[in-house]
């Protein structure tokens, strides 16, 4: 593997002294360390954990902004964020991109592995690229009251909780202003591009287990692909340990959080 720039990631550290787990958090494309704060609280996760770390990746949120982003450089953030802070008995979790980050991380990394991963409504298949990034970039800031703004981040997404997402990276271009224009939080441009790059099927040796949690009415997963989990997790048994959530798409643990819950804590429980 190539000499990448670690960043050190923004995080927020629930500690609970609970349980023995440490539990680490990725978010998904655009989301923030806060996104799975309420999950990680509820009591039927937090009695399993010792603590959580909630981390915002590159290029969001409170994280250094970069002019490179790929897989191998989260993974490599990861890794060191893990080594840097001497975390022990990590299990995993990651959403959509996330999830992608700890696929990678499995490939490329043979030691400070976890002992198990949650991953939420994402598979290890190559990716070609889709961007409605690119679409968002496009929106004018300037002059537009923050309802605006809201209409035409729906007009490109065409979902209210995708919206709201997306919203929370917007902030305020000059604070000192009673009446100031919005920019974007997040480093717009570099994500756009790596979203244009797409990547490639993701494999790994790695001989611990996982727990898969997807939506059965999500675009990112359907139950034809449950095949393509052991090219990560090649000792995983697809029936047991691959779940799909009815009546949830892509945002499961938002959709359907009790159900998410059950299924995370029920994984918890068998360490």
């Amino acid at each position: 593997m190539k000499h990448l720039k670690a960043i050190k990631n923004a995080f927020i550290q629930q500690s609970y002294n609970q349980g023995s787990l440490n539990l680490v958090v990725l978010h998904g494309l655009l989301g923030s360390k806060t996104n799975f704060k309420n999950i990680v609280n509820n009591v039927n996760i937090s009695k399993h954990l010792k603590s959580a770390y909630l981390l915002d990746i590159r290029n969001h949120g409170d994280s250094p902004q970069t002019q490179t982003m790929s897989y191998e450089e989260m993974a490599n953030d990861l890794k060191h964020f893990i080594h840097d802070h001497k975390i022990q008995n990590v299990v995993l979790l990651g959403h959509s991109m996330g999830g992608r980050i700890i696929f990678s991380y499995l490939q490329n990394f043979t030691s400070d592995l976890p002992i198990g991963n949650i991953i939420v409504d994402v598979g290890p298949g190559e990716g070609e690229g889709k961007n409605y990034v690119q679409l968002l970039q496009q929106i004018d800031l300037k002059n537009k009251i923050l309802k605006e703004i809201e209409n035409s981040i729906f007009q490109i997404v065409q979902s209210k909780d995708k919206t709201n997402l997306i919203m929370t990276n917007l902030t305020y271009a000059n604070k000192e202003e009673f009446h100031s224009d919005y920019k974007w939080k997040i480093n717009i441009d570099v994500i756009s591009k790596f979203m244009n790059n797409g990547h490639s099927e993701f494999s790994s040796n790695y001989q611990g287990s996982a727990c898969v949690i997807c939506g059965d009415k999500s675009d990112y997963v359907t139950i034809n692909d449950k095949q393509e989990f052991l090219k990560v997790f090649p000792k995983i048994d697809i029936n047991r340990d691959i779940h799909f959530i009815q009546g949830a798409g892509h945002w499961v643990q938002v959709e359907k959080p009790r159900e998410f819950i059950k299924l995370m804590s029920q994984y918890l429980s068998s360490f």
